[in-house]
């Protein structure tokens, strides 16, 4: 198998991140040529990432992914326990990507202040604020996300609110879910201390540095 993609994005951080939960050895690589160039989009039409390779067939979304991993390697399950618990999971990274996930790319399309639109900015945050006001009515923080192990769920919070407090809040003032005294706040501090989830939360902020630092150099 081979991730094609670049860590600092927290889509690839996802599936990079709920690999090395499930004890794979799966790190992301960029294709030759880019997402854009046309050999990718030859396998991937939607010209994002990540995506996975398998034996020749391309599989996009890291959500879709991370449940294709779930499935070929259940023996340490990312998404574990009864039918309720597994929706416990997925209800918070679904909350995720739908309520937050889609103000968060309207924002980063916007921290250029040459080419910023207030009003979008205006609006985007205003939902952000609000998907995250819907994410902590899910998320448990006992301790992790959606119960009293790492799932699925914290690997989804935690790239995403990662690179969000480098960039949109100091940027923009979009505010930093990873503060404060709620349950979120509670969430980032107990997960950013498990070994696991510290050690990639590392890694994942010196790429998105080093990301920062090629585009100041542009």
């Amino acid at each position: 198998m081979k991730l094609y993609g670049a860590l600092a994005s927290p889509y690839v951080a996802r599936v990079a991140l709920f690999a090395r939960l499930k004890g794979l050895d799966l790190l992301p690589t960029m294709p030759e040529g880019g997402i854009k160039s046309p050999a990718y989009l030859a396998n991937n039409p939607i010209g994002k990432m990540p995506v996975l390779e398998v034996d020749g067939t391309f599989i996009p979304e890291s959500a879709v992914i991370c449940e294709f991993l779930e499935d070929l390697y259940p023996g340490k399950p990312g998404v574990p326990g009864s039918a309720l618990d597994r929706a416990r999971v997925r209800a918070v990274a679904r909350v995720f990507d739908i309520h937050v996930a889609p103000h968060s790319s309207v924002l980063f399309r916007n921290l250029n202040p040459a080419t910023r639109d207030a009003t979008a900015v205006a609006n985007a945050t205003q939902a952000y604020a609000t998907g995250l006001g819907f994410l902590r009515h899910y998320v448990l923080a006992a301790p992790f996300a959606a119960g009293a192990v790492p799932t699925l769920a914290d690997c989804t919070l935690l790239p995403a609110l990662a690179i969000a407090r480098k960039t949109l809040c100091p940027a923009l003032g979009v505010e930093d879910a990873t503060q404060g005294g709620d349950n979120l706040a509670r969430w980032w501090s107990t997960t950013t201390k498990e070994p696991l989830f510290g050690k990639f939360l590392a890694d994942y902020e010196a790429a998105v540095d080093a990301f920062l630092k090629t585009m100041a150099g542009r």
